[in-house]
């Protein structure tokens, strides 16, 4: 490293300050609650959930206790499908059970106020003290049997069950039994109710039937009187008038045939041909026909003799003319007898002619009489159906009143028992284990409560993810706990730990870039005293110079112990950066070589109370920017941004600002009105350090930085004007850097 000067003295950097290496909103990529904080903070807080569940367990548990003791008595019974029916007479029953929904009215029956208030009074429950004690009217009493009392449907059945909560076991039972009792005698009386009123309707119906039977029987008696029709007096069967018409049709359809008879065989007569055959088949078998026939036949005998005789005789032969003799003699006798039928037919056929004419006009009379009467006949008979259905419906009524009151005599109650209750032995209230859960669980939500309420109210940073958002900034490295951390400087106790890992990527993560000349001031502040400033600052700078950078640990903490205040001996102290600030020395006695290579410091020197007024004028810039010519970093521990305005002045000047968070240290508040305040002023803030180490037992704020006092590390300090060949500069160099 060449430690030639320069060219110019310029009073601050010509580049401008290298920008902060992180994305315009850092916080965008970070959880909002992570796994890991809330197993920490149930580990942290879980005494918040366990003691208001142990204790809401407790008190209930015995708030159960002194509770009153009640025993449950069950019992279930069957709903019948319909009322009893006794010799095929059904019982006029206020319900029935045929669907779910008259089902379900039974239920709400055995559990109604009408129903309660009975048992209530069947019982004497009202002049009881243990039961109607603080309870006053009907309406409390009856409430209070209502919570008692649980009805429900069995599902999938016709079985109701019945349960009933008391602290006496014995009343319990009977309160079963008693709401079933006082339900069947409920439905009774609404039975006899219903059939008191059917009855007396009944009964009214059947009276005024009775009169009106009488009535019609009388206007049909008047009738008959008034209409002497023939059939009217008796039983109304019968019809006279329609049976006379009846017999004369059916005399003049007789005649009428007969007549017709007549006609068809006078015809036949009076066509008759012997010599035709066939003339023969429309002559009846009647006596005269027989006789003709007869005659016909001989003829047809001695015709078929003749036709013999022809073959063996002559015309003249004797034999031939006696035959031909008797054939005339037989056709001549078949003329007479045939013409004498036909007078004989004539005559009766006039007859006939003559009796059906008389029969129809008899035939006449008797219809226009059967006419006449039919108006007065279908009257009669409308009146006697009205009659006899007034008597049928009285006969019914009659007969419906008798069954009503038999069956006022029949149960109308569907319920049996199908489970009997019995007196319990155990009590089934209070359930002291269900209290206990109870209380757990109400003891859970209070704490659960009272944990959300004390982490939502606790400000403290307790996670990098938590200082990122409070910050606005990245983090830059974690620092995890050092469990022996020697004399502070951890890359030279332990540079295998993690600690001098997390501090080697710090120094890459603030490393400038290639071949920039900004990017080479480096300060480390915290929000306040305590969160370990001083020691990352410290072994940043070790880090810096073990790469081979020529660093200067600026301590500009005037207010409090500062970084180089246990390792610098009495008189150097007097020479520290407050003298430099308030110009009673130069910077070459400020300046402190250690026994690290590259590394030098630059002492706070006593504290002072005018820190601020020193810090903001213009020798610390001057300071560093004649640090600059002969280092190739500065690294500055400033004091904590909330104690006091110090970091703000000199945050302006430093290339990069990095905040120093503990865990569990800082408040979110604060933490992050130390970064606005850092931003506000002019500060370049790129970020944040995490740092889990421990902090020491002693209050920091009054007797140190993080760093052990006597490190043997660092050796006696020299000035930079001191012999020794390894980080002496030379007079030249003091005297510039003065």
């Amino acid at each position: 490293m060449s430690l030639s000067k320069p060219n110019g003295n310029p009073l601050a950097p010509v580049e401008p300050a290298l920008p902060a290496p992180v994305a315009a909103d850092p916080t965008l990529f970070l959880p909002r609650v992570e796994s890991t904080q809330i197993l920490s903070m149930l580990l942290r807080r879980s005494w918040m959930v366990i003691v208001p569940v142990l204790l809401g367990a407790i008190a209930l548990y015995i708030f159960a206790g002194k509770l009153p003791k009640m025993y449950s008595s069950n019992g279930s019974v069957y709903v019948g499908s319909q009322a009893p029916v006794v010799m095929d007479i059904r019982a006029v029953a206020p319900e029935e059970t045929r669907d779910l929904e008259q089902m379900r009215s039974v239920e709400q029956g055995l559990s109604a106020s009408t129903l309660l208030k009975r048992v209530i009074d069947a019982n004497g429950l009202a002049n009881d003290p243990e039961f109607a004690a603080g309870s006053t009217g009907e309406q409390a009493l009856v409430n209070q049997l209502a919570d008692r009392v649980e009805v429900g449907l069995r599902r999938g059945t016709r079985i109701i069950d019945i349960s009933v909560k008391d602290p006496s076991p014995e009343r319990a039972k009977a309160l079963v039994e008693s709401l079933v009792a006082e339900y069947e005698k409920w439905t009774t009386e609404r039975q006899l109710a219903i059939t008191r009123q059917a009855s007396e309707g009944l009964a009214k119906e059947a009276e005024r039937l009775a009169a009106r039977v009488a009535e019609s029987a009388k206007e049909l008696q008047e009738f008959r009187e008034t209409h002497p029709v023939p059939g009217l007096e008796g039983s109304g069967e019968g019809n006279p008038t329609r049976d006379v018409l009846g017999t004369l049709s059916a005399q003049l359809t007789q005649a009428t045939g007969e007549r017709l008879r007549l006609e068809a065989e006078f015809e036949t007569y009076s066509k008759f041909d012997s010599s035709n055959p066939e003339a023969l088949a429309g002559i009846e078998k009647t006596e005269r026909g027989s006789e003709v026939l007869a005659q016909v036949r001989a003829i047809q005998l001695k015709e078929a003799e003749f036709a013999r005789v022809k073959e063996r005789y002559l015309f003249k032969h004797p034999v031939y003319k006696e035959v031909s003799n008797e054939i005339a003699t037989l056709k001549t006798n078949l003329s007479d007898t045939v013409r004498a039928a036909g007078q004989a037919l004539e005559q009766r056929y006039r007859i006939a002619k003559e009796n059906e004419t008389k029969l129809a006009a008899e035939v006449a009379q008797a219809r226009n009489d059967a006419v006449a009467s039919e108006g007065i006949r279908e009257q009669y008979r409308t009146m006697t159906r009205k009659a006899e259905g007034e008597r049928k419906l009285y006969d019914s009524v009659s007969l419906r009143l008798r069954e009503t009151n038999l069956a006022a005599s029949v149960p109308a109650s569907v319920l049996r028992w199908e489970d009997t209750p019995m007196v319990p032995l155990k009590p089934s209230s209070p359930n002291k284990l269900i209290f206990a859960i109870a209380g757990a669980f109400a003891g859970f939500l209070l704490g659960a409560l009272i944990l959300i309420i004390a982490e939502l109210n606790d400000r403290k940073v307790r996670n990098a993810a938590a200082a990122a958002r409070a910050t606005g900034t990245p983090l830059l490295a974690s620092i995890p706990v050092i469990e022996n951390p020697g004399d502070g400087m951890v890359l030279m106790s332990d540079p295998a730990s993690d600690g001098a890992e997390a501090f080697r990527r710090l120094r890459v993560v603030l490393a400038p870039q290639p071949g920039a000349k900004t990017g080479r001031t480096v300060l480390f502040t915290s929000a306040k005293a305590g969160e370990g400033k001083s020691f990352c600052a410290l072994n940043h700078a070790t880090s810096l110079a073990m790469q081979g950078h020529r660093t200067l640990l600026l301590d500009a903490d005037l207010r409090g112990v500062g970084l180089s205040r246990d390792f610098i001996s009495d008189s150097a102290k007097e020479s520290g950066l407050g003298a430099y600030l308030s110009g009673r020395i130069e910077a070459a006695s400020a300046c402190y070589a250690t026994s690290l290579p590259n590394l030098y410091i630059v002492s706070s020197g006593p504290m002072r109370s005018d820190a601020a007024e020193l810090l903001g004028g213009t020798r610390f810039p001057s300071l560093l920017e004649d640090a600059y010519r002969w280092f190739d970093r500065v690294v500055i521990d400033s004091p904590p941004v909330l104690s006091a305005s110090d970091a703000l002045s000199i945050s302006r000047y430093a290339d990069r600002c990095c905040l120093i968070v503990r865990e569990g240290g800082s408040d979110r508040r604060e933490l992050k009105r130390a970064a606005d305040l850092i931003r506000s002023s002019g500060g370049n803030l790129i970020g944040f350090v995490w740092n889990e180490s421990r902090k020491n037992q002693r209050n920091e704020s009054q007797v140190g930085p993080a760093v052990p006092a006597n490190r043997p590390g660092l050796g006696a300090p020299q000035p930079v004007g001191a012999t020794s060949a390894r980080s002496k500069p030379s007079l030249s160099v003091i005297s510039t850097f003065a």
